[in-house]
């Protein structure tokens, strides 16, 4: 493939550019009355993995299954060198990247204002739970629910880093690490689990693969024009990591696999306690009465089982009918849990 083909856009990808950075928009409207998922990417990754290429199969891709659950769905891409987006921000900061992404769902639902959003982050895109609902906010758009695709949540040390740093690219781009080596690996598994062949490894590693401004990580590994540095507390505060207010209510999609034991083990425990931080933030525990007291107690309690589920397979747990399918009924079944929750918590501490 020539990389006058490797650029070439796909049926419902654009070039935006606002907020001064440009990215690659998909988007699929579906029915104005469900729920808009916007889908994050991991680490170089484009947002393509959530909604497939034209050679391969609609139905082995998230895409396809949350269209027929009537769910709209803008996946966003972050700036890098792959020829379908041509743009090297290497010292893109993860507030940057957020006020791009509020910018474009802001124009995307100017018609359609009180539509309800569902944020799902996928892998690496957890990182900027926090920046992210800031920045909807700021253009007053409630994300209803965010979810955790085997995400991490902005900890530090959950992500590894080599000792000095990640080789980067020429023009300062993260190029993936030891990550890389597992993820044709966590794709086969995918394909068994399947019974077919979902990607084509060439076309995966020429079309959905690409190289990521450093900064997205979130970890000390930082980014300037005079090239690498190290600096753990502005990774911290941009990823807004103890502003805890400003943190959503995150429900979690996890792998079962043995491969992404991290996610699998540690997602639903992870999670769960930034939501507590931020239920903590909202409700002044002095000013509560003994029985809203109990109840706050009981409902916290509850939170790892309502809002957490499982589907069976690695990192790639969403790719393959099996798995897009099952990852779909989750998102519009937390989607309704998370309504339920924010109007329980509501209650309580009016």
């Amino acid at each position: 493939m020539s990389v006058t083909e490797r650029g070439l856009l796909f049926a419902g990808e654009e070039r935006v550019e606002c907020a001064g950075v440009r990215g690659l928009r998909y988007f699929r409207g579906g029915n104005s009355n469900c729920p808009l998922v916007i889908f994050l990417p991991g680490g170089v990754h484009l947002a393509r993995i959530s909604y497939g290429d034209p050679c391969s199969d609609r139905a082995d891709f998230l895409d396809y299954w949350l269209e027929q659950k009537g769910l709209g769905l803008l996946a966003l891409s972050y700036p890098t060198d792959h020829p379908c987006i041509g743009e090297i921000v290497p010292d893109l900061t993860i507030a940057r990247w957020a006020d791009w992404i509020a910018s474009v769902a802001s124009d995307v639902l100017r018609e359609t204002l009180d539509r309800p959003v569902v944020v799902a982050m996928w892998s690496m895109a957890g990182r900027s739970v926090a920046a992210v609902n800031r920045a909807l906010e700021a253009r007053s758009i409630d994300a209803v629910c965010f979810l955790s695709l085997a995400a991490s949540p902005p900890i530090a040390g959950l992500n590894y880093v080599k000792p000095g740093g990640d080789a980067l690219t020429p023009d300062g781009l993260w190029k993936g690490g030891v990550y890389v080596d597992g993820f044709l690996p966590s794709l086969s598994y995918q394909n068994r689990i399947n019974g077919h062949r979902i990607l084509d490894e060439v076309r995966y590693l020429e079309q959905y693969l690409c190289n990521t401004p450093v900064m997205l990580r979130g970890t000390p590994q930082r980014f300037s024009g005079g090239g690498s540095f190290w600096n753990l507390e502005d990774a911290h505060d941009d990823m807004r990591a103890s502003s805890f207010s400003e943190f959503p209510l995150t429900a979690t999609i996890s792998p079962t696999d043995i491969s992404d034991d991290g996610h699998a083990l540690g997602d639903r425990i992870n999670w769960n306690f930034f939501n507590i931080q931020k239920i903590r933030s909202q409700a002044r525990a002095p000013d509560l009465d003994a029985g809203r007291w109990s109840r706050l107690c009981a409902l916290t309690r509850t939170l790892p089982s309502r809002l957490s589920r499982d589907v069976v397979g690695g990192h790639f747990f969403f790719a393959g009918a099996r798995g897009a399918e099952e990852t779909a009924h989750h998102i519009t079944e937390l989607y309704a849990e998370m309504r339920n929750l924010r109007a329980e918590i509501r209650q309580l501490l009016e």
